[in-house]
């Protein structure tokens, strides 16, 4: 391709074309099959425990939103790195870079686009997902939605990446290491103070899961907790021996009314605003998630605006 003469638009057009062939030849199209696979084991393994209680549900999210973020990595974390000696020869010829990152983002945007919906498809199908959404009046095109950006926000970051790295080798080391940021720091598997908490506002994780958790309306969604205190209480002795000195149907009647005394008590403690059933959580979140792409491909595009200055 003549570089020189080829204008910014019809340069990521070429680009597109090219990541396109690739994506065959290589066999790149794996990570749709990836995603498949991946979204089935997991959708299979929380089938029982998703929507029961509030607990499984939170970790059940947490899975899932996981799974996403290392999708969304591996799609593109080769993808730049494995090429920087082309991308410098050709950069010196007239290549603009920011058609080269933009052929990139156009053309992770259908990967993930099409995962997302595999995704979706294969969660709605085996999970008892509920049928209203918040956004859309459909939890399943809310659903989409979120996963698309989520894969999306980590294919950028992975991008970024690749175009910071010398080579695929540098590129596979680091790749575990921010994954372990991403869970660690989403602020689920470990309770966050200080300046932890602060840094789990910059990962894809935290919010992705936020998001589900809101759709799913955690808030109202039993506790184990409530079930082990309510079991706790009706075993005291005292509470025993006054069962016992009662007809059976006032007997049920007072265990009935301690679940719901222990439930509403337990339901105050449990209560999140950060999953508050509401409109705006959703859409804030979606807008974090789509700044997060934004960040990420201008790092991304200054990265390779130096990359003739680089001696690697």
């Amino acid at each position: 391709m003549d570089n020189e003469r080829t204008g910014r638009l019809g340069q990521t057009k070429v680009y597109f074309g090219k990541f396109y062939r690739i994506f065959m030849n290589e066999k790149d199209w794996k990570v749709l099959i990836f995603a498949g696979a991946i979204s089935l084991i997991l959708s299979l393994v929380l089938r029982g425990s998703i929507f029961v209680l509030k607990e499984g549900t939170r970790s059940g999210f947490f899975a899932i939103i996981s799974s996403c973020v290392w999708i969304g990595i591996f799609n593109s974390i080769q993808n730049i790195c494995r090429e920087r000696a082309i991308i410098k020869r050709e950069h010196r010829t007239g290549l603009h870079i920011t058609s080269y990152v933009a052929a990139h983002m156009l053309f992770q945007a259908l990967v993930c686009l099409i995962q997302a919906l595999i995704m979706t498809l294969i969660y709605d199908l085996i999970l008892p997902f509920p049928a209203r959404g918040l956004v859309f009046g459909s939890f399943f095109i809310d659903l989409f939605i979120t996963f698309f950006l989520v894969l999306y926000s980590s294919d950028v970051l992975g991008l970024a990446i690749s175009a910071m790295v010398k080579n695929t080798t540098a590129a596979m080391t680091v790749m575990p290491i921010v994954l372990i940021f991403q869970l660690i720091f989403s602020g689920t598997v470990f309770p966050l103070t200080g300046l932890a908490k602060s840094f789990s506002n910059i990962t894809i994780a935290k919010w992705g899961q936020r998001i589900l958790c809101v759709e799913a309306n955690l808030n109202e969604i039993p506790s184990q907790m409530v079930r082990d205190e309510a079991a706790i209480i009706q075993n005291i002795d005292a509470i025993q021996e006054l069962k016992e000195t009662l007809p059976p149907d006032y007997a049920e009647k007072l265990d009935e009314t301690i679940d719901d005394q222990v439930n509403m008590a337990i339901s105050r403690y449990t209560y999140r605003k950060i999953y508050e059933y509401k409109k705006s959580n959703v859409l804030d979140r979606w807008g974090y998630l789509a700044l997060f792409c934004l960040i990420y491909a201008a790092i991304c595009t200054i990265s390779l605006e130096f990359i003739d200055k680089d001696q690697r």
